[in-house]
């Protein structure tokens, strides 16, 4: 009996590190359970296993330093603000002949857990805009006071240099209104020369039911209390809850819902405001599990884009973390180990194509013809390069 016992937890120590190693291993198992025991079942054994590691984590890292997702940079852009949350800043170049995109830097919401990054933006390289301006800039937060290993990785864009695209995956959302043979789940070929980045998308249909529009066909119908990414016919995006935009459903160039926002007209869901771990942004695992976790979101000017994708995190510390580094509303993507991904693109010389060259999270593991040439059974987002102007 002992040895059964012993064989049983190597067996299950075994398989959880399999799980965050083979990225397709995970879903296919859950998938799998899900058909047997139910979504409940997988939901509640998913609860207590990512239970069990966050109070490993927070044992063995009760003392240890931030985690960090690279070298703390030198200040690199406006001064650190504190009170206001921060915004875009478009000051003159004698350079350039268009105005710097710039974002003050902000002051963590725990210093107790800060590391020598937090707050500070640095530029990102984009290879197709050599000799021009920064127009993209990450940064690192640890918003949530009892986890320094909790680590949320933000991007910033600007929205003048970058158009956002949505697609859908070949078998994400769910729908009978597309034919599989329409659904190719990859960049369309036009817009690999100008392809700079993409990322993950929403939630699985079953987790939530959540809606999405695009090309004129309602994959998934609105839900009226979803968070709502949404982009109109004349450019301009937004983040809403539904029932407060459904009106202007007609003027939608397409639309991916969520659960309710994380982060709306600047303030946290007052659910995520006073609990920790409130349910309801986590459908897989009933929201109350340190997961990775990823989001979007807008400025208060809705014109610069952020993307955060965080490390044993909670709904409320993603929330306080993209509000701090300035953005003003913010819905939740997916989430768990398998999911979450912000890649970047590059020209592979040696195999004469486009390929994924970097993640946001170095550790992260991807393909690199992830999204271009090895579809994507889920919807995403990708960004390609706007052409050049000399004034807005």
């Amino acid at each position: 009996m002992a040895k059964l016992s012993l064989a049983s937890i190597i067996f299950v120590l075994g398989l959880w590190i399999a799980i965050h190693r083979v990225t397709w291993l995970g879903p296919a198992l859950a998938d799998g359970a899900r058909s047997v025991a139910g979504p409940r079942a997988v939901a509640w054994l998913e609860d207590f296993a990512y239970g069990l590691q966050d109070r490993f984590n927070r044992w063995r890292y009760h003392d240890a330093k931030p985690v960090e997702f690279w070298a703390a940079p030198e200040p690199s852009a406006g001064p650190r603000a504190p009170g206001a949350p921060p915004t875009a800043l478009a000051t003159a170049s004698a350079q350039v002949d268009e105005p710097v995109f710039a974002l003050p830097h902000f002051e963590p919401p725990f210093p107790t857990v800060a590391g020598e990054g937090d707050g500070t933006w640095v530029s990102v390289r984009d290879p197709g805009r050599v000799g021009e301006s920064a127009r993209v800039f990450k940064t690192i937060v640890h918003p949530d006071k009892r986890r320094s290993f909790a680590g949320l990785a933000i991007i910033a864009m600007d929205l003048h240099a970058y158009e956002l695209h949505l697609v859908a995956g070949t078998r994400e959302p769910k729908t009978f209104r597309v034919h599989p043979k329409d659904r190719k789940g990859l960049v369309p070929a036009e817009d690999i020369s100008k392809l700079f980045a993409a990322f993950n998308g929403g939630f699985k249909t079953t987790h939530g039911h959540y809606g999405m529009m695009l090309g004129g066909i309602e994959f998934l119908p609105p839900r009226g209390y979803a968070c709502t990414f949404v982009r109109y016919q004349d450019g301009r995006f937004d983040i809403a809850v539904w029932s407060d935009i459904a009106k202007r459903k007609g003027e939608m160039s397409y639309y991916r819902q969520t659960p309710p926002c994380l982060v709306h007209s600047g303030k946290i869901h007052k659910q995520l405001h006073y609990h920790e771990y409130a349910k309801g942004w986590g459908a897989t695992v009933s929201g109350d599990t340190v997961i990775r976790r990823s989001a979007i979101g807008l400025d208060r000017t809705r014109q610069v884009l952020f993307y955060g994708l965080g490390e044993a995190m909670t709904a409320q510390a993603m929330a306080r973390g993209m509000n701090a580094a300035g953005a003003d509303a913010v819905a939740e993507l997916d989430v768990n180990h398998a999911y979450p991904r912000f890649l970047f693109f590059d020209h592979d010389e040696k195999k004469g194509k486009l390929r994924a060259t970097r993640a946001i999270i170095e550790a992260i593991e991807y393909t690199p013809d992830r999204y271009v040439e090895r579809p994507a059974p889920r919807d995403f987002f990708y960004l390609t390069r706007r052409q050049r102007q000399a004034s807005r």
